[in-house]
C-alpha cells in the first residue's frame, strides 16, 4: 500500500499539514494495532487447538480401554474357533472310520 498525500495548495497553512500528518500517523498506528490484534487472535486459536498432557493421558486411557475390549473379544472368538476345529476334527475322524468299516 502506498501512502498518497494530497497535493497541498500553496495557500494552505502549516497547521493543516501537521493535522494531516497526525491523522496519517494515527491511521498507521490503528493499522498496526489491528494487525497485532489479528495475530493475537490467531495465536489464541492455535493455542486452543493444542493437546495438553491431560488430554493425552485421557486419550491413552480410552485407547487402552478399547484395546482391552478388543483383546477380550478376540479371546472369545479364539475359544469358539478352537471348539469348532476340535469338533470338526472329531467328526471327520468318526466319518473316516465309519467309511473304513463300511468298505471292509
Amino acid at each position: 500500500m502506498m501512502n498518497e498525500e494530497p497535493v497541498m495548495e500553496e495557500g494552505s497553512n502549516v497547521s493543516q499539514s501537521n493535522a494531516q500528518r497526525a491523522t496519517s500517523a494515527h491511521c498507521a498506528t490503528n493499522g498496526s494495532e489491528r494487525r497485532f490484534a489479528a495475530v493475537e487472535r490467531d495465536v489464541a486459536v492455535i493455542g486452543s487447538n493444542y493437546a495438553t498432557k491431560e488430554d493425552l493421558v485421557k486419550l491413552a486411557s480410552r485407547v487402552q480401554d478399547r484395546l482391552s475390549r478388543i483383546e477380550s473379544g478376540m479371546a472369545g472368538i479364539e475359544n469358539r474357533l478352537v471348539r469348532w476345529y476340535f469338533g470338526t476334527s472329531v467328526a471327520l475322524v468318526a466319518l473316516v472310520f465309519s467309511i473304513g468299516k463300511l468298505m471292509q
